[in-house]
């Protein structure tokens, strides 16, 4: 008689679960989760001198050496973000890339994963190409397919890669940019591969404006009408802790919570809605008041590991300098940022 009881509970067990799932909304998208958040950093170079184009190596740009790429895995950093210009790749639009720039990306690709470190492939482009709008007459959406298509071809075999598919576009708003950005993520299924992709938001990615309208419409309202067959995305989102989070002065806004109160609703967001985000950008002077900031911004990242899918600082290059974000190289007695970074990487 119990065994029969079992059975019946059993069964009425599995119904109910089998409706629970037919009704769970179908427009939410469940972006798949590292295993650990990727802790990061932006190498600045290969973006270096947009002015000059195509540019020399070393004289108007440069990327990571080996050494770099060692020494930032050593370090403990989880993931690169690489940024490059599109123009440089792919100096005419739906043609071939310039084997050479093409060359400096596949290398950091490969000494990258030696180290088991993750690399972004970031077109630091800011929605343009040449000065002009991607989805103007003379930069068609189709010539940004085009790109995406032929960089998924060419990456889609190294399972290190992330695919960024655009710095900070600021001069579409987010009923304009979805379906540009759309178009890139099944063009990139077309090819079959299955990394991940990193969808950014307008209003140069702001972090605290991805819930505000920019347009009709916010971010959050459009970007989550992404339909990706893999659904293997994650949103981009970046701030700076200035009083305008444009990350151009060395003093922080209202105290060391400023980070903090720009993620929270964003934050909160996610979690609601089953997403995550990746923080792009950000950075801390060695003012006390940001080196704080920066320090209970991490802390709230970890806290909330199932919304943030990681982070990477902005930034290192040996041709920065005095620059106030540098942490060039990545010495935690020369630079106090790096002493908390460190804090939240391990190692």
């Amino acid at each position: 008689m119990n065994i029969i009881v079992n059975k019946i509970l059993l069964h009425q067990l599995g119904v109910m679960l089998l409706i629970f799932l037919l009704t769970v909304p179908s427009f939410v998208k469940i972006a798949k989760a590292a295993d650990l958040p990727l802790r990061g950093i932006n190498l600045a170079g290969g973006e270096f001198g947009s002015n000059k184009l195509p540019g020399a190596l070393f004289k108007d740009y440069i990327f990571p050496s080996k050494q770099d790429i060692k020494a930032y895995a050593d370090f403990g950093f989880q993931l690169i973000r690489l940024p490059f210009k599109w123009e440089r790749l792919q100096p005419k639009l739906n043609n071939a890339f310039e084997k050479n720039y093409l060359g400096y990306i596949e290398d950091v690709v490969s000494e990258a994963n030696k180290y088991g470190v993750v690399v972004v492939l970031d077109v630091h482009n800011y929605g343009m190409y040449r000065k002009e709008k991607i989805g103007s007459s003379n930069v068609p959406t189709s010539s940004f397919e085009d790109l995406w298509f032929r960089l998924a071809t060419h990456f889609k075999n190294h399972k290190n890669v992330i695919f960024g598919l655009m710095n900070e576009p600021n001069k579409h708003d987010a009923a304009e940019w979805f379906p540009i950005a759309q178009a890139a993520v099944t063009k990139i299924r077309e090819t079959k591969a299955s990394q991940t992709i990193f969808i950014p938001s307008t209003f140069w990615s702001n972090a605290h404006r991805f819930l505000l309208k920019d347009g009709d419409y916010s971010n959050a309202e459009m970007l989550s009408q992404i339909n990706d067959p893999m659904n293997n995305f994650v949103f981009e989102v970046h701030t700076y802790f200035d009083h305008d989070s444009s990350g151009t002065h060395n003093t922080c806004d209202k105290g060391d919570t400023i980070g903090i109160n720009r993620l929270e609703e964003i934050t909160q967001w996610l979690n609601v809605n089953q997403y995550q985000a990746f923080l792009g950008e950000f950075g801390a002077s060695k003012n006390k008041v940001c080196l704080s900031t920066l320090d209970k911004t991490l802390a709230f990242m970890d806290d909330h590991k199932n919304a943030w899918y990681g982070w990477a600082y902005w930034a290192a290059s040996p041709w920065f300098g005095d620059y106030m974000y540098n942490v060039y190289p990545p010495d935690i007695n020369t630079y106090p940022q790096a002493k908390i970074l460190k804090k939240y990487i391990g190692n």
